[in-house]
């Protein structure tokens, strides 16, 4: 019993990790698809917030960095929340904000084919 609860506690850690935009072990899903994005901050300014949705939701919904932010020079892997990959989306419209309050939005990302989200000191974000 004790040791179902501790695997259970730890299943659990796993998936709230993987909710907040820390980082993560490459998860692959049901469909056999892996599902993430990683934020790579070539430009000089920190990123502050990230919003992530699938293209069926209206609103951009939490800020999926929470307390984290993204130096210049740093990247950050996040993945869909558990809700998010049971739905089995690869579209997903992501939000950038830096510091500076300047927003670059990215919509119709295909997770499932481009794994990272680069964004320069043109103030521009690119996926690849």
């Amino acid at each position: 019993m004790a040791f179902r609860n501790v695997v259970f506690a730890a299943v659990a850690a796993v998936a709230l990790a993987g909710s907040f935009g820390m980082p993560a072990q490459a998860q692959t899903d049901r469909d056999g698809q892996q599902r993430w994005i990683n934020i790579v901050n070539r430009s000089g300014v920190t990123i502050r917030e990230f919003y992530m949705t699938d293209v069926d939701t209206r609103g951009w919904g939490d800020d999926r960095l929470g307390q984290e932010v993204v130096e210049p020079g740093d990247t950050l892997r996040v993945v869909p929340t558990p809700r998010q990959r049971s739905r089995g989306y690869c579209q997903y419209d992501m939000k950038v904000v830096f510091a500076n309050d300047r927003t670059v939005e990215r919509r119709g990302v295909n997770l499932c084919q481009s794994t990272n989200l680069i964004c320069t000191s043109t103030g521009s974000c690119r996926v690849n």
